[in-house]
């Protein structure tokens, strides 16, 4: 029997996420990676990329020649035009992946795709689009633009998903053309110049990132643009980029004709030279004729290669849906499981007498709107800086270990981290001041066993919040906790050296800290980043120049002269939005409490201003209560025209403060420390 199966890409079903949990279904102890089925208009392959040539003002459309790929249209660099002023912009493989892995993610998330399996890319080398859609004479000076752009593109992708989820696929195909002497070619040597090709792309993918190749003879109506004598050309190419690389090579897919089950065409494969670590498959299987066509060029092939796995000699996605049943029972009758990585799992287990959910006056109560609406700003755009902080705990967070998410409201971290360590059995307890926030995160998280839930309740006769050993109680103290993370919160907390010094009662030897925050002064932020908080700041001085000279907020102006009442409703400000401390106050404060700084980073994030504006619409009492008046300093809640009023005094302000811009760049501050 055959172990492990390839897909090698376009899979005709109606989207990525039907791809995904169908193949799962089917095969997916067979498969160490999954496509995401190539749905919609990328179905056919390089089709879909016609468009990018055809809409360059620069690149005229010319009807297809006589040596065409396809009856399809040509582009030329048009009469007076610049060939090396053509810039492709965004060809759509980025975007189409990003938003597939989420759905990936979330799927392995929820059980339905194997903690094993990673999100796989398939992309086709430039060779392909510039030899199918520009005519012969100006495929050499296009290739380079679009090989540029393929690249960016794939760096997005490198930025977008996690490395240890990704595998890459170059899709190889009018090279082997090329080699058989059907398409013209821009290079002198041949081979030569489709193998340095090859190494130049693939050595922009890391080596913690997956990479195959999908060798192929071509899948027009199901027929090949010629019949390979045998798979001499295939293996020559494969035992090139095995030796080549420098980086490991994981798979290579070689396609087999349905017709082929005589020694002649396997026997070259006796001479592979393929390394330990990759894979080989072999495209055996036909729906045409089954399991026992399948069968027979299996037996032929093993005779000069062992070890391989099986798929089809192509994508499916130029088959008919229907087939696609019967294809994937070809596959699953004629192949076993695979090996599984890892060793036996070590679950995680709360210690005895620790109550998961306290039974509290918080647990009983309906969810709260502002709650609910501060959850919300997870999909804001800024919310990408804990992007770094999940990378950091997937790096150090292991099977059976405890993470405390220290301010971690309605668990917006943690619903990241879920997307993220799908292989792992971590227990996270999520504790918060906010009674609102936490019952959000019940409603999320109260079915998960792996998650419990604590409130830092506020003692009014000590003036502070408890600290986090006495909210966690002695038997959750006791055990320890691996990790603790705090995001978006620290530069809040007012007994910042007491607080640490209660993660470190929590903190087991050698435990790790987490902290990040966009509102700390860092030395190393660039000149053009904001500080977030002190955008508050700018608001309220453009708003009061705005009130004096603007006579839409002509009804306001009075309210400028009390300066007592001024000076309050600042200091309401600035305890919600607390002002902005060094950089070297957080670390002594840390180095204090006996957690070792071992790292610390900036980063620039960028914030949509629209995002932001909905994010202070929630604390518009807090940004410009002196507007309309505030419960916390007047003593009475504004009207609901005096709320109108604010916000549209927010906003007008923000667009002053940043010239209609969208965006505007913030630093962010990550400090990462241990316990000693």
């Amino acid at each position: 029997m055959i172990q492990g199966v390839h897909l090698v890409g376009s899979v005709p079903l109606a989207s990525a996420e039907v791809v995904f949990r169908t193949v799962s279904g089917e095969i997916g102890d067979r498969l160490r990676r999954i496509p995401d089925g190539e749905t919609g208009p990328r179905s056919d392959w390089i089709v879909w990329q016609l468009p990018v040539f055809t809409s360059q003002p620069q690149l005229e459309v010319v009807p297809p020649g006589p040596d065409s790929w396809r009856p399809l249209p040509r582009v030329r660099v048009a009469e007076g035009a610049r060939a090396d002023s053509v810039i492709f912009e965004a060809l759509g493989y980025a975007d189409a992946a990003i938003a597939s892995y989420r759905v990936f993610a979330r799927l392995k998330r929820d059980g339905h795709i194997p903690v094993a399996c990673r999100f796989q890319v398939s992309l086709p080398t430039p060779i392909a689009p510039v030899t199918a859609f520009v005519v012969p004479d100006y495929q050499g000076v296009l290739e380079r633009a679009y090989e540029e752009r393929l690249l960016r593109e794939l760096r997005l992708i490198l930025q977008e998903v996690p490395h240890d989820q990704l595998a890459v696929q170059w899709d190889t195909n009018f090279e082997f053309a090329m080699l058989e002497g059907l398409f013209p070619v821009w290079f002198e040597d041949v081979k030569g110049g489709i193998v340095e090709r090859l190494l130049r792309l693939s050595r922009r993918v890391p080596p913690d990132v997956e990479l195959g190749y999908h060798l192929c003879y071509g899948d027009v109506r199901h027929r090949h643009f010629k019949e390979p004598a045998d798979t001499r050309k295939l293996v020559d190419v494969a035992n090139v980029l095995a030796g080549s690389l420098g980086r490991p090579l994981n798979w290579i897919h070689l396609p087999v004709p349905r017709n082929r089950d005589d020694e002649a065409y396997y026997a070259p494969l006796g001479e592979l030279r393929l390394r330990a670590e990759t894979e080989l498959y072999l495209g055996l299987v036909h729906h045409t004729d089954g399991v026992e066509g399948t069968r027979r060029r299996i037996d032929v092939a093993s005779r000069f290669a062992s070890g391989f796995g099986i798929a089809t000699e192509c994508g499916w996605g130029r088959r008919a849906p229907a087939t696609i049943p019967e294809l994937l029972r070809i596959h699953r009758e004629l192949s076993t499981p695979i090996q599984q990585p890892g060793g036996p799992r070590h679950p995680f287990v709360w210690p005895s007498g620790f109550e998961r959910i306290p039974d509290e006056d918080w647990t009983r109560q309906p969810v709260d709107t502002f709650g609910l609406r501060y959850d919300t700003v997870e999909n804001h755009g800024w919310y990408k800086n804990l992007d770094p902080t999940v990378e950091d705990l997937a790096r150090h967070l292991t099977d059976g270990q405890l993470l405390i998410d220290y301010s971690g409201g309605t668990g917006i971290l943690l619903d990241r981290l879920k997307l993220r360590i799908f292989d792992r059995q971590v227990g996270v307890l999520i504790a918060d001041s906010s009674p609102k926030f936490l019952r959000v995160a019940l409603d999320k998280f109260g079915d998960d066993e792996r998650v419990a839930l604590r409130l830092l309740r506020w003692r009014k006769e000590d003036r502070r919040l408890d600290w986090l050993d006495e909210a966690v109680g002695p038997a959750l103290a006791g055990r320890g906790a691996d990790a603790i993370a705090s995001t978006n919160a620290i530069h809040l907390y007012l007994d910042l050296e007491e607080t640490l010094a209660s993660w470190a009662r929590v903190l087991k030897p050698r435990g790790r800290a987490f902290v990040q925050s966009g509102n700390i002064r860092n030395p190393q932020a660039r000149p053009s980043d904001w500080i977030l908080d002190e955008t508050v700041w700018a608001i309220h001085e453009i708003a009061t120049g705005l009130v004096r000279n603007d006579p839409r907020y002509a009804a306001y102006r009075p309210l400028l002269d009390d300066e007592a009442r001024m000076q309050a409703h600042v200091a309401w400000r600035d305890r919600v939005f607390l002002p902005v401390r060094p950089l070297a106050y957080y670390l002594q404060s840390l180095e204090g409490a006996g957690l070792a700084v071992e790292s610390v980073t900036a980063r620039t994030i960028e914030a949509s201003v629209d995002h932001w504006f909905e994010f202070l619409s929630a604390y518009h009492e807090a940004v410009l209560g002196w507007v309309g008046g505030s419960v916390k300093v007047d003593g009475r809640a504004p009207t609901d025209d005096s709320v109108r009023d604010r916000l549209a005094l927010i906003r007008h302000a923000m667009a002053t403060l940043f010239g209609g811009r969208p965006d505007f760049r913030c630093c962010w501050t990550y400090i990462n420390g241990v316990k000693r």
